[in-house]
């Protein structure tokens, strides 16, 4: 195999759910298919390294400016039409997309960048939990709503969010109807995610 072809197969075995044959797959693909196509994909890659970074306020993604000096904002946090006094906390960037398609929500977002997870060394600080509370005590939230997946990790995420923001005196919600247990919000429909910011219920 050619050192060009080995780099690039390493490479995408390297990207998550992409296992041996299908990056072999994929190099082949690339490999057969128009220049143009492998340029449109570079190009892809190359401007998304450059230009797109995590939002400032709320983690979710955002298109950088040219001027380097100010932060990424993303074009929820910059929307002023946005509801201010609701909060939706999710765990990934792309499950603002799934609840945006929904079209039931209109607040403002807080993406965590995951879940807890001790024996992957993910805890409070890793997620940025200080900046979430800091948010959340600066702001005028009426409801703070946890739209973590229902599953183990989900759950003990929830339940660490509750103990740190119950001395805040805010409302604290968690979505439920519409994801069964064990769920992850990244693969529910939109009916389903809907249902579960509809039917969502008290933290106690």
């Amino acid at each position: 195999m050619v050192p060009s072809l080995k780099r690039l197969l390493a490479a995408l075995r390297r990207l998550p759910g992409v296992g041996a044959k299908s990056a072999q797959r994929i190099g082949y693909h690339l490999l057969r298919a128009e220049k143009s196509e492998s340029y449109e994909l570079a190009r892809s890659i190359v401007n998304l390294a450059e230009r797109v970074a995590l939002c400032s306020i709320c983690g979710n993604i955002a298109e950088t400016t040219a001027d380097e000096n100010r932060r990424p904002v993303c074009e929820i946090c910059s929307d002023p039409e946005r509801d201010e006094e609701r909060l939706l906390i999710v765990e990934e960037p792309y499950n603002v997309e799934s609840f945006e398609r929904t079209g039931v929500f209109n607040g403002r977002y807080h993406v965590l960048g995951g879940l807890f997870d001790p024996l992957a060394g993910i805890g409070a600080e890793e997620l940025g939990l200080d900046k979430l509370r800091r948010r959340i005590a600066e702001a005028a939230y009426n409801e703070i709503i946890l739209a973590t997946s229902p599953t183990a990790a989900g759950e003990a995420t929830a339940a660490y969010l509750r103990e740190l923001l119950e001395p805040l005196n805010v409302r604290l919600t968690r979505i439920a109807v519409g994801l069964s247990a064990g769920a992850d919000v990244d693969y529910a429909d939109e009916v389903s995610l809907r249902l579960a910011v509809e039917g969502r219920r008290e933290m106690h």
